[in-house]
């Protein structure tokens, strides 16, 4: 997953490309560009999206002065249904009516969450500047609400960045507090001492990030501070403590964005739809390109099919010009195709009455004069069976000798005498190849 964090402050546009995995996090460009009169955030912008390499999530990082915080305990833990009943639980919180709000909400610990809110109107805003400059984000948060995922800070303690204060309890944000001039020591002194009256426990270590580091004195802080150092695991991302120090706050966004722990305010109205529309078009595309398959597929078959019915009527035509000359004297046939077939059918038949003809003519002539009649003779295929009548049992031998040239066997079947001295007998037998 890549994802293109920026930052946008008053006085600075801090942009990060990483490349996010489950187990490592690559980054694969940043940029920190100054602005005033001369170079605007839109010039700015303008800048950031020539050199973007591939196609990142945009995550755009406004102000946290921008947005609102409440603690809220719920009996469940399912976000969905937490995000579901959000608005119920902030009615009357804001002077500004709840529907032009746009929510967010994070997991705190210990069953509480911390409720977020900032005006529809300021998120439209940013939206419409970054889209103008040709940079539409998709999603819009700030940098603290990703702190729980710092690198190198414990999981109990104070984070300050030189412009905000969060307070990390189990490695989630619980409480967070913009200040509009930098940060002094009786300043945040007096913020931990208000959440001490509220019953908040307070870790005992404050953690230094970013500005925060240059600019507040160690000396007069409430807490034992320290500036958070490089982890070395992540050395070669980071290559020093100065890029640490300005890429940290955007390498936790990217974290909490892949993990899904990012509360995103483009929401509603507000919701990103570029990425539909994308889908959309792309469907489209498929659509179109399935539809001209289709049209080239049953153009095809229908090309098939005209020359096919092409090939039947000419050959159509040259049967019924052959039954003209076959039958020059008969009118014009209905069907000359059925009429030819029938005529075909009646030669067939000629033909092997032709034969069974023939077959008896050789009969006839085998059984010379002894044999006194043939009263019947039976074909079927090759197996010929005969009944007749002979003057003797001898004859009837010689009668299967006469037929032994003809057959490939004879068999002499029952032989009856009758009282006038004359024999009755059949015979079968199969003829040879070449004699059907």
């Amino acid at each position: 997953m890549d994802c293109l964090i920026i930052q946008a402050g008053t006085k600075e546009l801090t942009v990060a490309h990483f490349g996010v995995t489950k187990g490592s996090t690559e980054l694969i460009g940043a940029a920190s560009i100054e602005l005033n009169e001369e170079r605007t955030l839109a010039d700015a912008v303008r800048g950031v999206v020539e050199k973007i390499v591939g196609s990142p999530q945009v995550v755009l990082c406004l102000s946290p002065s921008l947005f609102a915080q409440r603690s809220i305990a719920l009996p469940f833990n399912d976000m969905r249904k937490v995000r579901e009943i959000l608005p119920a639980q902030l009615q009357g919180e804001s002077a500004i009516p709840i529907e032009e709000l746009s929510l967010g909400v994070l997991a705190a610990e210990s069953g509480r969450f911390l409720a977020l809110w900032a005006r529809k109107h300021d998120i439209g805003e940013a939206i419409a500047c970054f889209r103008e400059a040709g940079l539409e984000p998709q999603v819009i948060t700030s940098l603290p609400f990703a702190y729980g995922e710092l690198p190198g800070i414990p999981a109990d303690c104070f984070v300050c960045d030189g412009s905000t204060l969060a307070l990390i309890r189990g490695g989630k944000l619980t409480y967070f507090r913009t200040f509009n001039s930098t940060p002094t020591g009786p300043m945040i002194a007096a913020i931990m001492a208000a959440l001490e009256l509220a019953g908040e426990e307070l870790p005992e270590r404050l953690c230094l990030i970013g500005d925060a580091g240059d600019t507040m004195d160690l000396a007069f802080l409430p807490l034992p501070a320290e500036i958070v150092a490089v982890p070395t695991e992540l050395g070669k991302l980071f290559k020093n403590e100065e890029t640490f120090q300005q890429l940290a706050g955007l390498y936790a966004v990217a974290r909490a964005s892949f993990a899904g722990r990012l509360p995103d305010f483009r929401q509603g109205e507000l919701a990103w739809t570029a990425g539909d529309a994308k889908v959309h078009r792309k469907l489209m595309l498929t659509g179109i390109l399935a539809t001209l398959v289709t049209l080239l597929l049953l153009g095809q078959e229908g090309l098939k099919y005209r020359a096919v019915t092409t090939d039947l009527a000419s050959v159509n035509k040259s049967i019924a010009a052959l039954y003209r000359e076959i039958f020059p004297t008969r009118s014009k046939a209905v069907d000359e195709v059925a009429e030819i077939k029938g005529e075909i059918k009646k030669l067939s038949g000629i033909e092997a009455t032709g034969s069974y003809l023939d077959l008896l003519k050789v009969i006839a002539e085998a059984k010379g004069n002894t044999i006194n009649g043939l009263y019947e003779a039976e074909s079927e295929g090759r197996s010929v069976r005969i009944k007749g009548d002979a003057r003797s049992n001898q004859a009837v031998n010689e009668f299967k000798a006469a037929l032994m040239p003809l057959m490939a066997s004879v068999e002499l079947g029952e032989v009856k005498s009758r009282p006038d001295g004359m024999v009755g007998f059949i015979l079968t037998g199969t003829l040879k190849e070449g004699n059907k």
